[in-house]
């Protein structure tokens, strides 16, 4: 597309800059997402703000997969339009995608239906539990829109398409510190005010990105009938996706 031809003919200085600099706010504006979170609940008891850090490590499985699939699709999509195969980029972006979203239900299903048991693994105490199943539904029930909203902004920077990825990105991170004081206070809805305010803002995200990849001129489409889940596909995905997995994996360990 015209993107990629401008991106190719581009000193790599600027390119590096035009790709990274959208590329790092996009990465900043995740984590907005948990720290409003925090701050705001942090108003309300410790416990509340305790079960946010707990359910932080459920977010960053969510993630995981969403990166995952995202920088592995995008990887392969960016060779195989270098390689001018555009219907194996077409077939990988389809597969990347209605996959985060299948993994993304089956997350939700399996987290809901065990909640009680999924907040006492992540280490919640008889005092936090309340909290953090209140937070984790809403989490939960997000699930699909957030995997798949992380493997669309990926695709669109494999494609060139980093500004507006970004766009998506921010506009859901501004939107859930709005959101949030709203919520949690001006209707009394406590810790599931923070927890929908995310869930929102990350599906205004979900549809701006959707938006951008399916009706921008020049722009991969994601087609159900171009869902091929090969081994292949699979294979080139997981092979740069799955270092992205390793971090996520090292952060929610860690938190």
């Amino acid at each position: 597309n015209a993107e990629n031809e401008l991106m190719a003919r581009m000193k790599v200085s600027k390119a590096v800059a035009t790709m990274a600099i959208p590329s790092v706010i996009s990465s900043l504006v995740t984590v907005v997402y948990n720290m409003a979170d925090t701050f705001f609940v942090s108003q309300i008891n410790t416990s509340a703000s305790a079960a946010v850090g707990i359910i932080f490590s459920l977010m960053a499985m969510i993630q995981a997969v969403g990166f995952t699939l995202g920088m592995g699709a995008g990887n392969y999509i960016s060779r195989s339009l270098g390689a001018k195969n555009e219907d194996i980029a077409v077939r990988t972006a389809a597969t990347a995608f209605f996959t985060a979203i299948g993994i993304g239900v089956v997350m939700a299903v399996t987290g809901l239906s065990f909640l009680d048991r999924l907040v006492r693994l992540l280490g919640a105490t008889e005092t936090i539990a309340p909290y953090a199943r209140d937070y984790a539904r809403y989490i939960l029930l997000g699930a699909p829109v957030m995997t798949g909203s992380f493997v669309m902004n990926n695709l669109l920077r494999s494609q060139g398409y980093a500004v507006y990825a970004m766009a998506g990105i921010t506009t859901g991170g501004i939107l859930n510190m709005i959101l949030d004081p709203v919520f949690i206070f001006g209707l009394r809805m406590g810790i599931s005010g923070a927890a929908a305010a995310t869930v929102i803002s990350q599906c205004v995200s979900f549809c701006i990105l959707f938006f951008q990849c399916n009706f921008r001129k020049g722009c991969i489409r994601l087609r159900p009938g171009k869902f091929t889940p090969s081994l292949k596909i699979y294979g080139e995905i997981l092979h740069a996706g799955l270092p992205s997995l390793c971090r996520q994996g090292l952060a929610s360990a860690a938190a």
